[in-house]
């Protein structure tokens, strides 16, 4: 996000200085401990957010998280990210009719995802998948080279002369000055004539009463699978689950719906009930018969409030704060950077 953010300034203020302060030596937060995923919401997810929030503003949502992979893809280009157009599945209760609630979000969405959702059982065994439940498809849904994005967003912006300093936790912001952690020089003071917070889930370091709270994902990857045939991504229960193949690995991640209570923290630590439910849900969705051995397991950590919309506004005449993603900042930063750059003038 901080790189967005930091892309869009520099694209509409050439002449201004802007130096992102990352508080590592590489990117330690949800910007390299995602899950790959370029979706913008599946059919049950859509529902939820409607009911929560509304229709137009269910459908605003989706529309920036749309418009931000578009942004980032043109700017970046696809190669660069490892974007791969790979589809988009959702799996639900097939003893309820979703047939309204498609045409209802499809409606919702026309201007820009034309016939966005549909039912695809046809691809259920092409999938692999053996759990009961249709399968629906979300048009234009995809997957990123997390690593790659991470790289070609840094070159971008240091090819438009953007400094990044690394290594430099910010501790403090109080007017228009902010103040670095260095382990060599101690505290050290900055000024700057706007500064913009975009730690999402850590904003409250910064920011005491920001509406914001932390969410933690659970995540392992695979070895490599033989014979693997699942392509794509696969979303259920409202996102709470989502599944992507990488090659011939499979990564699954989620179960914070399991206990809500613990994965809100900062914490960076592994919840081996939620990692053994993740190990169980795969056996359900392919089978008992279906081998995996899991390689490497980690968290990321989200930013939720009460409703998913992300809070983009000025707190005074200098800081601006970028945060609450709701677990989508690959989608939406691009659109974000965009609102950001419009509210400085």
């Amino acid at each position: 996000m901080g790189l967005s953010v930091a892309a869009s300034l520099k694209e509409k203020f050439p002449s201004k200085s802007v130096t992102i302060f990352e508080r590592s030596c590489l990117p330690y937060g949800a910007s390299t401990r995602n899950a790959g995923f370029a979706c913008f919401g599946s059919l049950t997810e859509m529902l939820s957010d409607i009911h929560q929030m509304g229709e137009e503003n269910a459908r605003e949502l989706v529309f920036q998280r749309w418009m931000g992979l578009q942004i980032t893809r043109k700017r970046l280009s696809d190669q660069a990210i490892g974007f791969l157009p790979a589809g988009g599945f959702e799996l639900v209760d097939s003893n309820q009719n979703y047939n309204e609630a498609v045409e209802k979000v499809n409606f919702l969405v026309d201007d820009f995802i034309p016939d966005y959702i549909s039912l695809s059982n046809a691809h259920k065994s092409t999938l692999g998948i053996v759990a009961t439940g249709d399968v629906y498809s979300m048009k234009d849904e995809g997957q990123v080279h997390t690593g790659e994005l991470m790289k070609a967003m840094e070159k971008y912006v240091l090819q438009l002369g953007v400094m990044i300093r690394t290594g430099s936790e910010v501790i403090g912001v109080e007017g228009n000055s902010l103040t670095i952690k260095d382990q060599y020089r101690g505290n050290i003071d900055f000024s700057a004539d706007k500064i913009v917070i975009c730690n999402n889930a850590f904003a409250a370091s910064l920011i005491p009463d920001v509406e914001v709270q932390p969410g933690r994902g659970q995540v392992f990857i695979t070895h490599p699978i033989p014979n693997l045939t699942f392509r794509g991504n696969l979303h259920v229960d409202e996102g709470f689950y989502y599944l992507r193949n990488v090659g011939d690995r499979l990564l699954f991640g989620g179960g914070r719906n399991i206990d809500f209570q613990a994965e809100e923290t900062t914490e960076f630590a592994l919840n081996e009930m939620i990692q053994k439910t993740l190990e169980s849900k795969l056996n359900v969705l392919f089978g008992e018969a279906f081998k995996f051995e899991v390689d490497q397991r980690w968290t990321g950590i989200m930013a939720f409030g009460d409703d998913k919309r992300p809070i983009v506004k000025r707190l005074d005449d200098t800081i601006i704060i970028a945060v609450k993603m709701g677990g989508m900042g690959i989608a939406l930063a691009g659109y974000i950077g965009e609102e950001v750059a419009e509210l400085i003038n």
